[in-house]
């Protein structure tokens, strides 16, 4: 569930062959980091904070204003303090393989979720986003804000296809609010438990909420590989040479597509066993948890140069099973 896709398609198909850099397919292969890497353009995305780059976003593009402000208003309430009161005990250590939130019960007020929900519908419809069956099934009472919300943690997308086929979702619109809906929740988790990830945690999914990394970084000086979730915002260290979905180790199997005009921070590297990719970003800190989803926005004409290659980004996970335990 990866920067609300069903919402970015349905808000940029029309865009998109305008927007579309030039790019080409490097034939030297994958390697390892060496002693020293580019540092980031000047010219790269401001770091002050997520409001700054909301700003540039709508001028470049002002096709994604809709989109755009329903991920502002999922970025302010995960910094709302009413969500830290219901992150769950984390009965268990990461280096099992199992995320943090993996069986957790979250006991949460239904006032909280309900309200939370129903304002994001309310701004989906306002933005021009096809919403009406699934705000009118929660104003009837056939769909319950707190069952969206317990499969939008869960990253449970067979739930969200069974509500999605009753509510006659036919555009995928619940499909691409998940990420948003479970936004508040997990980016406090992450903050909760950012502590209590094993630096030694060997799985390419995120060891927080289970989902797939949204995008990598190469960090630092001595370019170090972290993966970013773009549900949490969580960061763990991985290995050069491996593929984030199937562990594919084989250099041989492994490149990069570039864009000439990102040369410097972006690279897209790929994998020809799985036919999966992940967006790599040279740069000297981490990027702030709130803002990867929207470095992931910002970078969406990457995603379709691969696309137009036949690389994939696999369809969430959804290995992190919560239980939602409502209470006043």
């Amino acid at each position: 569930m990866a920067v609300v896709p069903a919402l970015t398609w349905a808000i940029t198909r029309e865009a998109r062959s305008s927007s579309m850099p030039a790019t080409r397919f490097i034939t030297e292969r994958a390697r390892p980091a060496r002693a020293s890497v580019s540092v980031p353009s000047s010219a790269a995305w401001p770091k002050p904070g997520s409001r700054q780059m909301l700003d540039a976003l709508r001028v470049e593009h002002p096709e994604w204003r809709p989109l755009l402000v329903l991920i502002e208003a999922a970025l302010h309430e995960a910094e709302s303090p009413d969500w830290a009161r219901f992150v769950p005990v984390a009965g268990h250590q990461a280096p099992d393989g199992r995320p943090l939130l993996d069986g957790a019960v979250i006991s949460v007020a239904p006032k909280l979720v309900g309200r939370w929900v129903r304002h994001l519908l309310e701004l989906a419809a306002a933005a021009g986003t096809e919403v009406e069956p699934l705000a009118n099934a929660v104003a009837a009472g056939r769909l319950d804000p707190s069952s969206l919300f317990e499969a939008a943690v869960s990253q449970d997308v067979d739930r969200f296809h069974d509500i999605a086929r009753v509510e006659r979702d036919y555009r995928g619109v619940l499909r691409g609010l998940a990420s948003l809906i479970a936004m508040p929740m997990l980016q406090t988790c992450w903050r909760a438990w950012a502590e209590r990830v094993s630096p030694s945690w060997s799985h390419d999914y995120c060891p927080v909420c289970g989902g797939w990394p949204a995008l990598a970084e190469i960090r630092g000086l001595d370019g170090a590989r972290h993966l970013r979730c773009g549900c949490c915002g969580s960061d763990w260290r991985t290995e050069w040479l491996r593929c984030p979905f199937c562990g594919e180790s084989d250099h041989e199997k492994l490149g990069s597509l570039v864009s000439p005009d990102r040369l410097e921070r972006h690279a897209i590297e790929v994998c020809d066993g799985c036919r999966g990719y992940v967006k790599t970003f040279t740069t000297l800190s981490a990027i702030r948890p709130g803002d990867v989803l929207l470095e992931d926005l910002a970078t969406l004409a990457l995603d379709m140069a691969a696309l137009e290659r036949d690389y994939r980004r696999p369809a969430a996970r959804g290995c992190a099973v919560v239980v939602l335990s409502l209470r006043p």
